[in-house]
């Protein structure tokens, strides 16, 4: 990038000097020589020597104003490549010095500042600019490097007025522009909001700071929530944000030179696109891209359906949430890429239509993608490799594939999922794959030794890459099975998913090939198994279980085939010319009467990698290339030294003593208790946060290597975090804080039932001093953040108590299964397993004036969870910082709890038990989960119960179809 800038700016010097009849460096009659001396010594690589000769022409006052800004630059580039960052600075202070006013040097220097390395270090209070040895304190100098550039831009513009040339004058602007936008792109646009100050340098900030982070931020909001949009002012001087100046330079460089009004557009509608297109909802790219989720997708014409919004029209992440909003016409950033497109004289109408079609796709709007390539492609021609040819194909062509599959079952029939997008017809066709010959040819491969070996050849576990890339067809067994299916695509382009039965039963691997008729061929490797091998690690040694795939019975007498190998590297190469040797070994186990193997750990090396293969009575299962560990289980962290710590409380207040105790163990849990370090002595020493020692005292530890003890920090003790620690053995800390007691609560209230998914809900912040008065001064900063919430029901059992709910459930999850997540109940999960969990998701974010009662609302839109999560029940949870007048700030927090069940129906009877013949008085109604009634219909059973051996057994007597009243009842 930094080379792209001086490229940009050194191209435009040389138009100045072209269009304005001066001369070009070279041809200057006084000082020509020294300069072609100069550049000569740079090409050398006779660095200093040139940086003596452009540092004299640069604090030359009577250097040619014209040349004076290249030799900068080159004096720079010398001091860069002779590791002298540091002198840099003062380099380019000195060359404004002795050249004021001269706009060229000024626009220079200040290209160099915003170009120039931005991290350093804080020596004996100087900023040393790059690397710098013996240590200092490390900052970085983005933000002023980027004023004082301005700075330099704004002094050059004074001095403008009497320049000819447009375009000169037009490229000054548009990098004056570049400079405002400066680090300040889609990541730290809010930063435009504010006005930057040219009247004085901000401070260094520490470490790197968040530039060029890439963080890609959502887009900032005024205090009425709605996005910021940076107009056009009257004035430079009237302007009141950076994004407003950054405007009125944009407009200032079309209206000196219109030739470059194309190059304004793209900057500007580039910038919006990026704030406001829908790609800012990558965070949601599952839902965004899931063409089989919908069917919404296809038809579905709700809010947050991208395939239906206008040109002017957009779904963005916003600093207060994901919205749906229309552009004001100056914004719409659609509008302005049809407009470059069409002008044929910008210079951007091709990349305008590329955009345009990109953008489309992101909308899926592929109807109108298709057609900016077509016409990209008519009126601009095609680029190497067919590109936009491709795009089109892919949108509109017949196309599918199969999303990934896992083992299948024996004698259960074998289905596949199957995406497609277009194609009306797809012919399949399996394959039997001869995986038996694959394992038998790999092993005669190793055992050969060869002088190379092929990873590929000895690869197992991508037996499809092989058949199909390298075109092993010899592993290709008979074709077993071939069928068409007809396929319904969706409209306008999207994509629809269908699960494909097989007639695949026996067991083996097939090559499944899917041809769409008209379009492209996909094919995956699909296992029915019978077989499976079992693997787990024991203390010094494996153990291996074979087991039918289908019922889990045990297979005794399986042969269980052991193979080895591994590379020894050669000490005679420049003899045989190689310079590795392959091992091989073999040994193998019949599984016993309960189908296991226990192997002998002195049959394996565990330099080797093993392929495990069971056979007998035509069954064939393996595990590819692993290793075989026969170590002890103690790794290292089980035998680490760690020492505990505990205070009596984790805060204390000057003039309050700490108790202490630490322990040094080893972490082994079988360790008997007494420890290791019993009557040992220790050093403990406490650090203040200023890390100057405060406490150091000599212990013995007693039989279980304790230590017992206390500090008494004195009145005047520095607040902050101390360190108490054992030296060289570890420690831990505590805080120490003043306190004062908070003058007022802060509240957050929401409904107390929970909501439905969908709704808007609105919560309640109140900050009220202890005395009962609101706090009517206070700014309220509030964060809302959504999570996934679950609430698990198992069957109550015996042992609740001690296992936990649910302690019985055997059934596995099936996440993979296709809408597993619609009426699947997942397993309990014990407590000590780890679970991931999604971050929350931050939905709303703003700070507000309190209001004159002390409160403030909080609204909550659900609609877009309800969208992308509507498979889900949600908490929201509200998190507040009210600072008063005082600057006092008390935090406060609250929580809604949202449904994704819109209703629920009750039943009642009259009471528990009837005879035959009783009369059952009954009553239902539904109800929405806020408890508005339900007006609609259903079905109601009833069932007679008999037990027969204890069991119940339900048989239906009758069944009436009911309407529910305006009540719901």
């Amino acid at each position: 990038m930094k080379a792209k800038i001086l490229a940009a700016v050194a191209m435009a010097a040389l138009l100045v000097a072209a269009l304005s009849g001066e001369s070009l460096p070279g041809r200057e009659s006084s000082t020509g020589t020294t300069r072609e001396r100069a550049q000569q010594l740079y090409s050398d690589g006779n660095y200093g020597e040139a940086f003596l000769i452009y540092e004299k022409l640069v604090l030359d006052p009577r250097s040619s104003p014209l040349l004076v800004g290249g030799d900068l630059d080159q004096a720079v580039a010398c001091l860069q490549n002779l590791n002298r960052i540091n002198e840099t600075d003062l380099l380019r202070e000195g060359a404004v010095k002795s050249h004021p006013g001269n706009w060229r040097l000024l626009w220079r220097a200040a290209e160099s500042y915003f170009s120039a390395n931005h991290y350093g270090y804080i020596v004996a209070g100087e900023f040393r600019r790059g690397q710098h040895r013996g240590g200092g304190r490390y900052v970085n100098s983005f933000e002023r490097d980027r004023v004082r550039a301005l700075q330099l831009m704004e002094e050059a513009r004074g001095a403008l007025e009497d320049e000819p040339v447009a375009a000169a004058l037009a490229e000054f602007h548009l990098r004056y522009a570049g400079m405002l936008m400066g680090y300040r792109g889609y990541g730290g646009a809010w930063r435009m909001q504010y006005l930057t100050s040219l009247t004085e340098l901000p401070e260094f900030e520490e470490g790197y700071g968040y530039y060029g982070s890439g963080d890609a931020r959502a887009a900032p909001v005024g205090p009425d929530g709605e996005p910021v949009f940076h107009h056009v002012p009257a004035s430079w001087e009237s302007a009141v944000s950076d994004g407003e100046r950054w405007r009125w330079m944009l407009l200032s460089a079309a209206q000196i030179n219109p030739g470059v009004s194309g190059r304004v557009r793209w900057e500007i509608a580039s910038f919006l696109h990026q704030q406001f297109g829908v790609q800012t909802m990558s965070a949601y790219g599952a839902w965004l891209k899931s063409g089989d989720r919908g069917d919404a997708g296809e038809t579905g014409e709700g809010a947050w359906s991208l395939h239906t919004l206008g040109d002017d029209e957009t779904i963005a992440r916003l600093a207060t949430g994901a919205r749906r909003l229309r552009l004001p016409e100056e914004f719409a950033f659609i509008r302005i890429f049809r407009d470059l497109s069409d002008d044929t004289r910008g210079g951007y109408g091709e990349a305008a239509l590329d955009r345009l079609a990109q953008i489309f796709e992101n909308r899926r709007q592929y109807e109108k993608a298709a057609g900016m390539w077509r016409r990209s492609l008519g009126e601009h021609g095609d680029s190497g490799g067919r590109r936009k040819r491709r795009r089109i194909d892919q949108i509109t062509g017949s196309w599918g594939h199969f999303e990934p599959v896992m083992t299948h079952p024996a004698g259960q029939g074998a289905s596949v999922e199957y995406r497609y997008r277009n194609g009306r017809r797809v012919s399949f066709e399996a394959h039997e794959i001869k995986v038996e010959k694959l394992l038998d040819d790999v092993k005669k491969y190793l055992r050969s030794n060869p002088r190379r070996l092929e990873s590929e050849r000895v690869d197992v576990s991508r037996i499809g890459y092989r058949l199909v890339k390298n075109d092993e067809s010899r592993y290709l067994g008979r074709r077993v099975a071939g069928w068409d299916l007809d396929l319904d695509p969706p409209p306008g382009h999207f994509d629809r998913r269908v699960t494909v039965s097989t007639p695949l039963q026996r067991a083996g691997a097939y090559l499944l090939t899917a041809a769409m008729e008209g379009g492209n061929t996909s094919r995956i490797v699909l296992w029915v198994s019978d077989t499976v091998i079992v693997r787990k690690r024991l203390d010094g040694g494996d153990w291996f279980f074979v087991a039918d795939a289908v019922t889990g019975e045990p297979l005794p007498g399986m042969n269980v085939e052991f193979f080895g190998y591994d590379q020894e590297r050669t000490d005679w190469q420049k003899i045989v010319g190689r310079r590795y040797n392959v091992n091989t070994t073999a040994f193998a186990y019949r599984t016993d009467g309960n189908g296991q193997i226990v192997p002998n750990p002195r049959d394996f090396n565990n330099e080797f990698r093993w392929l495990i293969t069971a056979t007998g009575d035509g069954r064939l299962a393996y595990l590819g290339w692993s290793g075989v560990w026969q170590g002890r289980r103690y790794d290292r962290e089980y035998d680490e030294r760690k020492t505990y710590l505990i205070t009596d409380r984790p805060v204390y207040r000057p003039d309050q003593e700490v108790r202490f105790k630490l322990w040094v163990r080893h972490a082994r849990y079988d360790q008997e208790s007494v420890s290791t370090f019993a009557d040992r002595s220790f050093t403990v020493r406490i650090d203040n946060p200023r890390n100057e020692k405060v406490y150091e005292k000599s212990f013995r530890a007693d039989r279980w290597g304790g230590i017992d003890g206390g500090y008494v920090l004195p009145a005047d003790a520095a607040l902050g975090m101390y360190r108490i620690a054992i030296p060289g053995y570890g420690g831990g800390s505590f805080r120490v804080e003043e306190y004062k007691k908070p003058e007022f609560e802060v509240t957050v209230e929401g409904p107390a039932e929970p909501v439905m998914l969908g709704e808007k809900v609105t919560a309640r912040v109140e900050a009220r001093y202890y005395f009962g008065a609101p706090v009517a001064e206070a700014t309220v900063k509030y964060k809302v953040l959504r999570t996934a919430h679950e609430a698990r029901w198992y069957p109550e059992g015996r042992w609740d108590w001690f296992y936990g709910p649910g302690y019985g459930w055997f059934a596995a999850d099936y996440p993979w299964y296709p809408r597993w997540d619609q009426w699947g109940v997942e397993r309990p999960r014990p407590w000590w397993w780890p679970s991931r969990t999604a971050p929350p998701e931050v939905v709303a974010e703003a700070e507000v004036p309190i209001g004159a009662d002390g409160g403030v609302s909080v609204e909550i839109d659900t609609s877009f969870a309800k969208e992308i999560h509507g498979d889900t029940d949600h908490r929201y949870e509200i998190v507040v910082e009210v600072t008063d007048r005082s600057r006092r700030t008390i935090v406060g927090r609250g929580r809604v709890l949202v449904a994704r069940r819109p209703f629920k129906v009750y039943a009642w009877v009259d009471r528990g038990h009837y005879r035959v013949g009783d009369v059952v008085r009954a009553g239902f109604s539904a109800r929405t989960i806020d408890r508005k009634p339900v007006r609609g219909s259903g079905l109601v059973d009833l069932y007679r119960v008999s037990y027969d051996n204890g069991e119940p057994v339900e048989t239906p007597v009758r069944q009436w179809e009911l309407d529910t009243d305006d009540e719901g009842k």
